[in-house]
C-alpha cells in the first residue's frame, strides 16, 4: 500500500499547476515519449540511432540483438535475465552487480534502475532509440553516463488493430504473443501485449543426462491513456515478467562449450513488474508533464553450480531492488522562438541481497546486505537559432547521490558494518548544429558525464567495500549526409572522453575475509573512437545498412588493489576494440522477402591485465531470413549463427568459467494482423 500511494505526488503537482493556469484554446497535445525533445540538438538523427522492432521475429526481440545493430554498443551477457550482464557504449560500462548504469533504460516514460533490472526480451515494444553520449543528461531524468535507451510502445492506428504470432525452432524453441491497440482519435486509447517464450537447453549435463539451461518466461505490457480535454492527458503504463529458467549457463574455460559434468544443477527464477502514472498538460508556459513510477525486481531462488574437478562450487543468491521515481518536465511550446526544457528527477531505491557459497558440503561464505539509494537531479537545456542554418544548444545538469549500506556476514568472519557516502556533480553542455545545405549537417557537443559511486555488497573487507564516482569530460563531433533522392544516408561521429574514477569490477579475488566481486576505481582513463552509420537503397525494395564502430579505451593509470601490479596503458575490460554490422534486406512486390546479416565484434578482454585466457577473440556471426507476406498474413523462416561459430558471450575470470554464445539456431514464425 505504501508503494501504491507513492504513485500520486508528482501527478498531483502537475494537476495543481495546470489548473492554476489561464485556459487557452491550445491545440490537442500529442503525447509521445519525446514530443518536444526530439526537435532539440541532442535528439537529432546525428546522435540518436533508431530501431524498428515490429518487423523482427519474437526470438530476435532481445537487447543483445539491439546492441549488435548499433555501432560501439555491446552487451556482455551471462544469459541469466540481465543479472551479471555488462552494457558498454563508447568504452563506458556498468559493473555487473553493484555499479550504476552507464546506459540507462526507459520504457516509454518509465525509468528502470540498476543494469541487472534491464529487460532482456522486448516483446510488446514497437521501436527503440539509442541516445548517444553523456550530453543526453540534460534531457532525461535518469541519465546514464554513456547514453540512454528508450523502448517505445506503438501509437494507435486509425482503427482497432492487433497481431498474433507463433513460432517454433530447434532446441524446442516455441513462442507466442498477441497485442491489440484501440483506435486513435477518441478521448481514450489502450494498448495491451502479452508474450510467452520457452526453449530447451543448449548445454547438456552428461552426468545427470539432461539439458540444464532451459528457458520459460511470460511477459506483458499495457498502456492506457485518457484525454478529458484538448489540453490534458493521463496515462498509465504497466509491465510484468515471470521467468522460470534452468541454471545460468556457465562452462569451464577451454573445455567443451555445450557439455558439463556436474553432480547437481541450479535454477534462475525472476519476477519483475513496473508501473508509471503520467499527467501531461498544455499550458500558456509550455508542455508540463509529471511521471511517478515504481520498479520491483526480484531474483530468487537463484542457484548456480560450477565444477572444479575435485569439488563443486554452489552459489546461492537472492537479490531484490525496489525504486520509486518522480520526474517532472516543463518544455517550451512548439512555436517558441527559443526551444527549451527544464526538469527535475528524484529516485528512492532499496537493494537487498543474500549470498551463500558452498564447496561441496562446506559453507565458506554467507552474508546479507541492504543498500539504500537516493538520487536527485535538476536538468535543462535551451536551443538558440541564430539563422536558418546555425543553432546553439546550452544546457546543464546538477546531480546528487547518497548511498548507505548495511552488511552482515556470518561466514567466514562474523561481522556487521554500516557505511554511508555522498557525491554530486555539475555537468554543463554546449553544442552547435550547422546545416551546410539541405542534405548536410555538421554538429559538435562538449559536455560532461557522471556515474555515482557505491558499495560492493559481496565483500567482507570494510576498507575496500566503497568505490567512488566516475566522471567524464566529453567532446563529440560529426556530420550527417543524405543524397538528394534519399537513396543514401550516412552519419559519421567522432568522440573523445577523458575519464576519472573509471569503475572496474575485480571479481573473485578472494582473501581470508572473502573480498569477492569488488568494484574499484582506475584514477584515469581515456576513450576515443568513431562510428559510421550508413543506409543505402540502390534499387526498389533493396536496402543495405552498415553500422561500424571503433573504440580505444585505455586505463591511463591503474594499480591492482590486491597484487600491486600496474596495468596503466592496458585496454579496459568488457569493451570490444571494434564492431561491424551489415544487413542486406530485399522486399519483392509479390510479397516475397529475405535478408542476410553479419555481426562482428573485435577482441574483448574481461580483465584489465589483458590476460588472453580471459579474452574473447574476434567473433563473426551470420544470420538470414526468408519469408512471404500477403495482406494480413506473414510467414518467415530464420536462422542465426549459421556458420556455427564457437564463442563466449561473457567470461567470468575469477571462476575460470564462461557463458557460451548460442549455437546454430533456426525456426519459423507465422503472424496474422487484424
Amino acid at each position: 500500500m505504501r508503494n501504491l500511494c507513492r504513485l500520486v505526488p508528482s501527478f498531483l503537482v502537475a494537476l495543481n499547476f495546470a489548473s492554476a493556469q489561464t485556459k487557452q484554446p491550445d491545440p490537442v497535445i500529442r503525447v509521445a515519449p519525446v514530443v518536444v525533445e526530439e526537435k532539440l540538438l541532442t535528439e537529432s538523427p546525428a546522435t540518436v540511432t533508431r530501431f524498428e522492432l515490429s518487423s523482427l521475429p519474437q526470438a530476435e526481440l532481445t537487447t543483445p540483438k539491439l546492441a549488435a545493430r548499433a555501432a560501439n554498443f555491446f552487451e556482455s551477457t551471462n544469459d541469466a535475465r540481465s543479472f551479471n550482464d555488462t552494457f558498454s557504449l563508447r568504452g563506458l560500462t556498468n559493473t555487473p552487480i553493484f555499479g550504476g548504469p552507464a546506459i540507462s533504460f526507459y520504457l516509454d516514460d518509465l525509468p528502470l534502475g540498476s543494469p541487472f533490472t534491464f529487460p532482456t526480451e522486448l516483446t510488446g515494444f514497437a521501436s527503440a532509440e539509442l541516445h548517444r553520449g553523456p550530453s543526453q543528461n540534460t534531457i532525461f531524468g535518469r541519465a546514464g553516463s554513456a547514453g540512454v535507451v528508450t523502448l517505445l510502445t506503438p501509437e494507435p492506428e486509425a482503427a482497432t488493430s492487433g497481431e498474433l504470432r507463433a513460432s517454433f525452432g530447434n532446441y524446442g524453441a516455441r513462442s507466442a504473443s498477441a497485442n491489440v491497440s484501440s483506435a486513435a482519435g477518441g478521448q481514450a486509447d489502450a494498448y495491451v501485449s502479452a508474450g510467452w517464450a520457452a526453449r530447451d537447453g543448449y548445454i547438456t549435463n552428461t552426468t545427470l543426462g539432461r539439458d540444464i539451461d532451459d528457458k520459460d518466461a511470460l511477459s506483458g505490457v499495457a498502456r492506457f491513456r485518457f484525454r478529458p480535454t484538448n489540453t490534458a492527458e493521463f496515462s498509465l503504463l504497466l509491465t510484468a515478467l515471470r521467468a522460470r529458467d534452468g541454471v545460468q549457463p556457465l562452462v569451464p574455460l577451454g573445455g567443451p562449450l555445450f557439455t558439463v559434468t556436474r553432480a547437481s544443477e541450479g535454477e534462475t527464477n525472476l519476477d519483475a513488474y513496473n508501473a508509471a502514472l503520467k499527467a501531461a498538460f498544455t499550458t500558456p508556459i509550455g508542455l508540463l508533464s509529471a511521471t511517478t513510477s515504481l520498479n520491483h525486481w526480484d531474483l530468487g531462488p537463484y542457484n548456480s553450480v560450477l565444477g572444479f574437478g575435485f569439488a563443486e562450487l554452489n552459489n546461492i543468491v537472492g537479490q531484490k531492488q525496489r525504486n520509486w521515481n518522480e520526474e517532472v518536465k516543463l518544455s517550451s511550446g512548439a512555436n517558441s522562438a527559443v526551444r527549451w526544457q527544464v526538469g527535475a528527477f528524484y529516485s528512492d531505491g532499496e537493494t537487498d541481497g543474500s549470498f551463500t557459497r558452498l564447496f561441496g558440503p562446506f559453507t565458506f561464505e554467507k552474508s546479507v546486505f541492504h543498500i539504500d539509494s537516493r538520487d536527485l537531479a535538476a536538468f535543462g537545456e535551451a536551443t538558440f537559432k541564430f539563422s536558418s542554418a546555425l543553432s546553439l544548444t546550452a544546457g546543464v545538469r546538477a546531480e546528487a547521490s547518497r548511498k548507505e549500506m548495511n552488511r552482515q556476514e556470518f561466514v567466514p568472519t562474523p561481522q556487521v558494518f554500516t557505511l554511508s557516502r555522498k557525491s554530486s556533480a555539475l555537468l554543463p553542455k554546449l553544442g552547435f548544429s550547422y546545416n551546410a545545405s539541405r542534405d548536410t549537417n555538421f554538429f559538435a557537443t562538449a559536455g560532461a558525464g557522471y556515474k555515482p559511486g557505491g558499495y560492493s555488497g559481496f565483500t567482507g573487507n570494510r576498507a575496500l567495500a566503497a568505490f567512488g564516482p566516475e566522471r567524464t569530460k566529453t567532446l563529440e563531433a560529426g556530420v550527417t549526409q543524405t543524397a538528394p533522392d534519399k537513396s543514401l544516408a550516412a552519419t559519421v561521429r567522432l568522440f573523445y572522453y577523458d575519464i576519472t574514477g573509471y569503475q572496474i569490477e575485480r571479481s573473485f579475488a578472494t582473501s581470508a575475509i572473502a573480498d569477492d566481486y569488488l568494484v574499484v576505481n582506475a584514477p584515469r582513463a581515456r576513450s576515443l573512437g568513431g562510428e559510421l552509420e550508413l543506409t543505402w537503397k540502390p534499387a526498389a525494395g533493396l536496402t543495405v545498412a552498415v553500422d561500424l564502430g571503433a573504440t580505444q579505451v585505455t586505463l591511463r593509470e591503474f594499480r591492482d588493489p590486491y597484487t600491486g601490479a600496474t596495468y596503466s596503458g592496458n585496454q579496459a575490460p568488457y569493451v570490444p576494440t571494434c564492431d561491424l554490422n551489415v544487413r542486406i534486406d530485399y522486399q519483392h512486390p509479390s510479397g516475397w522477402f529475405g535478408g542476410v546479416e553479419t555481426t562482428t565484434n573485435g577482441r574483448t578482454y574481461y580483465t584489465e591485465a589483458e590476460d588472453p585466457m580471459f579474452g574473447q577473440q574476434r567473433v563473426t556471426l551470420v544470420g538470414a531470413h526468408v519469408g512471404f507476406t500477403s495482406g494480413r498474413f506473414r510467414v518467415r523462416a530464420y536462422g542465426d549463427n549459421l556458420t556455427e561459430e564457437d564463442y563466449y558471450s561473457a567470461i567470468t575470470p575469477g571462476t575460470f568459467h564462461g557463458t557460451p554464445g548460442a549455437p546454430l539456431t533456426f525456426g519459423i514464425e507465422a503472424s496474422m494482423k487484424f
